[in-house]
């Protein structure tokens, strides 16, 4: 929310500690716990979440996550009602599943629904390349192999080309949740190819944030991860453009709201 003049004094919200420099709001799968755990890690000062989870899905096959978006509209919606700058879906899979342009079609109708800015995290990690010069990508996932495939065209279809795609065929979302920075690091460092531009390491719901930074000096270009790309899009399409140190180049640069973003946040107040 932007201060108006006239307004000020009219709301609890000017007295508030929680979230004076933007709040956002999250809407995430119910099988996850790293998507709030991750925003605390990076979050600057004075910016604060508000979470909603959809129902969780019953494993990683091809055919749940499909059914991933059913509920983010309406879950969005529930979100809104605490007036947060920006919404973000935080789950890969389920704005990219759909193929092409889904994840654009998510974006207008959260906001049709809600009055607030919206993103993806698959409108955001494309995002994320564009501002890396990544057009190049070598990239690694927790997914089974039909998921990937779906994954890699998406990506193609919008312009990027995925040199190489490695993924451990987990359809357990327990196991997937668990797993440790250990095994992300070794799956995304053997993926790397000599001729990408970058590193993609997809989804949401492992624990990869703590290994970009290790990835990007061994490896000698940036990573992204999408946790980190999705709320660096969350944090410039609020206005937060300070760098944050210890999660790799892409939250290290300073971001700036577009004149477009700028546009739809005043359109939303």
């Amino acid at each position: 929310m932007e201060l108006r003049r006239a307004d000020l004094g009219k709301h609890p919200l000017w007295y508030s500690n929680q979230g004076w420099r933007a709040r956002i709001g999250i809407v995430y799968p119910g099988a996850g716990f790293h998507h709030i755990g991750d925003f605390h890690k990076i979050a600057p000062k004075g910016v604060a979440v508000g979470a909603a989870a959809v129902p969780r899905h019953k494993d990683e096959s091809a055919e749940a996550m499909m059914h991933l978006d059913e509920k983010v509209v309406e879950t969005a919606m529930i979100l809104a009602a605490s007036q947060p700058d920006v919404i973000g879906w935080i789950c890969t899979a389920g704005s990219f599943m759909k193929g092409k342009g889904h994840d654009e079609r998510l974006v207008r109708e959260m906001e049709a629904a809600t009055g607030i800015p919206c993103t993806t995290t698959s409108t955001a990690m494309m995002a994320a390349f564009r501002q890396l010069g990544i057009k190049k990508l070598s990239m690694c996932t927790p997914y089974p192999n039909p998921v990937n495939d779906i994954e890699k065209k998406f990506l193609e279809d919008n312009g990027f080309k995925v040199l190489r795609c490695e993924g451990l065929d987990l359809v357990d979302n327990n196991i997937l949740a668990h797993l440790p920075p250990s095994v992300i690091y070794r799956l995304a460092k053997a993926v790397d190819t000599p001729e990408s531009d970058g590193v993609f390491i997809s989804c949401t719901g492992i624990d990869a944030l703590d290994v970009i930074e290790a990835l990007e000096q061994d490896l000698g270009k940036p990573v992204v991860t999408s946790n980190q790309a999705a709320y660096w899009m969350c944090f410039k399409m609020a206005g937060i453009g300070e760098p944050i140190e210890g999660y790799g180049r892409l939250l290290r640069e300073p971001r700036y709201r577009t004149p477009g973003e700028q546009e739809r946040r005043l359109m939303a107040v």
